[in-house]
């Protein structure tokens, strides 16, 4: 807790920043009264209440803290606080330096009728509802931060005066607005003008913009009347609610909303009429909400955003959480490999998701003291059940997947194929870029039904440590004009907040389709929008520089004859991959894999199976499996283990479900773009 110095016992007279929590006394010692002190200097911190007086004035103001601490026994460096003076308006009185002859160090004084007393400033105290944090993690708000600085130093400048100097902050939900904010105003010791929507918005027309006036008029007597030597600052918090976009569905709301934007405006435009160096900030989680009048040149058009956090950020802020909140007995638990391996799986987190992770992770650890091994299935565990807010605020399902290339039988030659072209791009990003080249925007998965593009899409994304979006037609679709192509436009969106992300669409031919002179109207015309949305969206993916923020669009079909050739060019789908049926050895492979799941007789050759399903698909096989197991279980119901009878049953009714004729076909298919 530290030491603390109190004349008083009832913390009437304290060190300065002294507040009482159950602190214990440790000892007592004596001060001498000094006589003699000629002139002291003190800071008052004072409310918004105070500002409320008509006839307001240093003087006056001056007069109250006098009478105050006539009584009082002092010291250089020491605080005064009282309930009496918080109904005053005054938070606080800090006595900042003493005169005096004979003024020792152990020594305290009072202030009599001949003593000088000034004000040596004039401080608005800090508003309770920001965040106070005991330690500000400063990963990722760098930018931000000096963007901050910068501008408050243009405002002190006489060639900036009479210039509108206001900013808003941007960023996603969680992601530290209100703790940057608070960070810029203690670090620069301003005096804030906290506004929130729930503390103006009323009822009634006309109440909310009295508040908004009385608001900004508070802000105006305090810089003219206390002259204050701090920088003033008025915060607005999520300003979207205040000049949020006009609708038509209901006029009286939208009357009142558009009536309460216009007296901002106008307070907004008149801070640089006055030649004040006001300074009016705001935040907003959702800028696209705001209305275009507020974020134009001279009011809020200089916006400083909040980026996502890149995984080496992450890492440094879970890291400081940690530090932050565990005892020195469990902060050995978490592990540079654990470390990064948080920071790899947290794609699309902000600060209070890395936050909310680390308080779910103190839960589970609360009954029981967990050694390395439990620790590292605690962490994963939270892993799994913790959310970014990203996928929350959305109709967009963001999974993260936990199975690799080692759940699919066979097919080396494809795993090459997309550990040379995908996987070594995305991990040697720099390499890639020395050589002038770009990460791949595009992979598109074509063959038969049944032979796992979708999971060799979900594989895919587990090897490469990104996030996963699936969508369909199915989803896409919508009875309503705009809502599919908005929907693709919001995958992205979500896509990139969560990045590095894999898309993947299934059924692509299905989704979108090929041009063609005929189809102008209908249906038809709902796809050549989506088409256009797709082909707007993946052109705008930048594949650049680091992967951290990289986003790749994997699309599967079984009819690649139907896809448009604008999307098969080079710079949209890089790579046309043909996932053929399986052959013998990858038959094989797939049976071994059945094989550790289900109880096969030693009597069975998997090499003889393998030969008989011949254009047999890896659906098939599942399938063939399933069906000889529910022999067996028809059987005999006590049966232990899959018989090679059950499966000559089902061999003997089981087709395969692909002809030679469809597979000949993907490969003329692959030799046109060979």
């Amino acid at each position: 807790m530290g030491t603390e110095t109190c004349c008083f016992i009832d913390n009437v007279v304290t060190s300065e920043n002294f507040a009482a929590r159950k602190q214990r006394l440790i000892r007592l010692e004596p001060l001498l009264l000094a006589s003699g002190v000629e002139k002291v200097s003190c800071t008052v911190s004072i409310t918004e209440q105070l500002l409320q007086r008509p006839e307001l004035s240093l003087a006056e103001l001056l007069e109250d803290v006098r009478v105050f601490l006539r009584y009082l026994k002092l010291v250089k460096g020491c605080s005064v606080q009282h309930r009496r003076l918080q109904e005053l308006g005054i938070a606080a009185i800090a006595i900042s330096d003493v005169c005096g002859l004979d003024l020792k160090e152990n020594s305290c004084f009072e202030v009599l009728p001949e003593t000088a007393l000034e004000i040596a400033d004039v401080r608005l105290a800090m508003p309770t509802a920001l965040p106070n944090p005991k330690r500000f993690l400063h990963q990722g708000f760098e930018e931000p931060l000096e963007a901050l600085q910068q501008l408050l130093e243009c405002a002190k400048l006489a060639q900036f005066k009479g210039l509108p100097l206001n900013a808003l902050v941007v960023g996603a939900v969680g992601s530290g607005k209100s703790c940057l904010l608070a960070e810029f105003l203690q670090r620069n010791n301003c005096n804030c003008f906290y506004v929130t929507a729930s503390q103006v918005l009323r009822s009634h027309p006309g109440e909310t913009e009295l508040q908004l006036r009385r608001i900004f008029q508070a802000a105006g007597s305090f810089r003219e009347r206390l002259h204050p030597q701090r920088p003033i600052v008025i915060l607005l918090e999520d300003l979207e609610l205040f000049c949020p976009l006009s609708t038509t569905s209901d006029a009286q709301k939208s009357g009142n909303a558009l009536r309460i934007a216009a007296q901002l405006y106008q307070l907004i435009d008149e801070l640089p009429q006055q030649g004040s160096d006001i300074l009016c900030l705001a935040s907003s989680s959702a800028p696209g909400a705001v209305h275009p009048h507020a974020r134009r040149a001279g009011r809020f058009g200089h916006e400083i955003s909040i980026e996502m956090p890149t995984e080496q950020q992450r890492r440094e802020l879970f890291a400081g959480i940690w530090q932050e909140e565990q005892t020195p007995e469990l902060a050995p638990l978490l592990t540079p490999a654990l470390l990064d391996n948080v920071a790899q799986q947290t794609q699309g987190y902000v600060v209070a998701d890395l936050t909310l992770l680390h308080r779910q992770l103190q839960q589970q650890m609360l009954s029981l003291k967990p050694t390395p091994v439990e620790f590292e299935r605690l962490l994963t565990k939270s892993l799994l059940q913790c959310q970014p807010s990203a996928s929350r605020s959305t109709d967009v399902r963001v999974l993260k997947l936990t199975s690799g290339f080692e759940i699919i039988g066979g097919m080396e030659s494809l795993k090459r194929t997309l550990q040379v072209s995908v996987l070594a791009a995305l991990q040697h990003s720099a390499a890639h870029a020395r050589f002038g080249l770009s990460l791949p925007r595009g992979i598109l998965l074509y063959g038969p039904p049944g032979c796992a593009k979708t999971t060799i899409a979900k594989c895919l994304a587990k090897e490469a440590h990104m996030t996963f979006i699936a969508s369909s037609a199915a989803e896409v679709y919508s009875p309503y004009v705009g809502c599919a192509e908005r929907f693709v436009t919001q995958i992205f969106n979500t896509a990139r907040k969560n990045a590095p992300c894999l898309i993947f669409l299934d059924e692509i031919d299905s989704l979108v389709g090929r041009r063609t002179v005929t189809n102008g109207g209908g249906g038809g015309s709902v796809q050549l929008r989506i088409l256009s949305t797709l082909l707007t969206e993946m052109d705008g993916i930048v594949s650049a520089g680091s992967g951290q923020q990289h986003i790749l669009v994997v699309a599967a079909t079984n009819r690649p004859d139907m896809l448009d050739d604008a999307l098969l060019r080079p710079g949209r789908f890089d790579k046309l991959i043909h996932v053929p049926a399986p052959d013998l050895e990858s038959r094989l492979a797939l049976l071994q894999l059945h094989a550790r799941r289900m109880p096969f007789h030693a009597n069975i050759q998997l090499e003889e199976i393998a030969a008989r399903t011949e254009r047999y698909s890896g659906a098939d096989l599942c399938n063939l499996c399933n069906e000889a197991a529910i022999e067996a279980f028809q059987r005999n119901f006590n049966a232990s283990h899959i018989e090679l009878q059950d499966f000559n049953i089902v061999l003997a009714r089981q087709k395969s479900s692909l002809s030679q004729q469809q597979i000949d076909s993907y490969y003329k298919f692959a030799a046109r773009y060979l």
